[in-house]
């Protein structure tokens, strides 16, 4: 028996997720079924003999922003989803725009066509936080093959030292993205041959 415990970059499955379906014509939102079936799904492509080890999701939110209210709800809801941990970290303020013509560089703080202010903001730790978990339950034990949800590249150092000591790093994304990340990794798992069962009822 193989304990398989799950990774998943939520900006990064959450943007991948909506550019597929908006792609492929979907008229409005297109729900990821987070609680039970992305999880059970993934677990039984790794293969007959995995035991569920829980799933962790790390996710960004900007604590400014109204619309990252709802959000961040939705979040803590998912965190006491059965298996799930959920990490949050909030967004920082960004450097701002400027215009790029010599002898100008002025920041650019409103949009030039509704004028609204314009509020940039970057994501800090959660790649860090991945990497490290994915060390520390390596380390300890705690599973024998990872399914990581995520197409940043940067994660490929961190793959291949796993693995090297015996786990397995299983990637699961879209077609033709993170090749990098892909090729490092054990296995991988292509969200687009399991949409159908993703979203059937």
């Amino acid at each position: 028996m193989a304990k398989v415990k799950i990774f998943i970059d939520f900006w990064n499955l959450q943007l991948s997720w909506n550019e597929y379906h908006a792609k492929h014509g979907a008229s409005g939102t297109i729900r990821i079924p987070w609680e039970n079936r992305l999880a059970q799904i993934l677990i039984a492509k790794v293969g007959a003999d995995s035991v569920y080890a829980g799933t962790h999701v790390y996710a960004s939110i900007n604590p400014k922003s109204p619309d990252d209210r709802g959000l961040r709800s939705f979040l803590q809801i998912m965190d006491t989803f059965t298996g799930y941990k959920v990490m949050v970290k909030e967004r920082k303020p960004a450097k701002p725009i400027k215009c790029n013509n010599d002898g100008c560089r002025k920041e650019i703080l409103q949009c030039p066509h509704c004028s609204k202010e314009l509020i940039r903001t970057v994501e800090k730790g959660v790649d860090t936080s991945i990497a490290i978990e994915l060390f520390h339950y390596a380390l300890d034990n705690i599973y024998d093959k990872a399914v990581l949800v995520s197409g940043d590249e940067d994660f490929v150092p961190a793959v291949e030292y796993i693995q090297r000591r015996g786990n397995q790093i299983i990637h699961a994304g879209f077609k033709n993205k993170a090749f990098t990340l892909r090729k490092a990794c054990w296995a991988h798992i292509n969200l687009e041959d399991i949409m159908a069962d993703l979203l059937s009822p």
